[in-house]
């Protein structure tokens, strides 16, 4: 699936009413994981990750170097 240009995985788990999620954002280190009860909840929780992910790189501020 894909959200924002980023993919991500939607499975439901061994367990009743468990779903899992996961997302690779960018850096092969920075993968997310979670779970949820039932699927709309996991696909919620895998955008609002996303969302969290974007909004770190979009707010990064330049601080301004030394003067000469």
């Amino acid at each position: 699936m894909e959200y924002r240009g980023v993919e991500y995985t939607v499975v439901q788990g061994i367990e009743r009413g468990v779903w899992k999620w996961s997302v690779s954002l960018g850096d092969p280190k920075m993968i997310k994981v979670g779970q949820a009860k039932n699927k709309q909840d996991a696909v919620a929780e895998v955008e609002r990750a996303i969302d969290r992910a974007l909004a770190r790189k979009k707010l990064r501020i330049a601080l301004p170097g030394p003067s000469d």
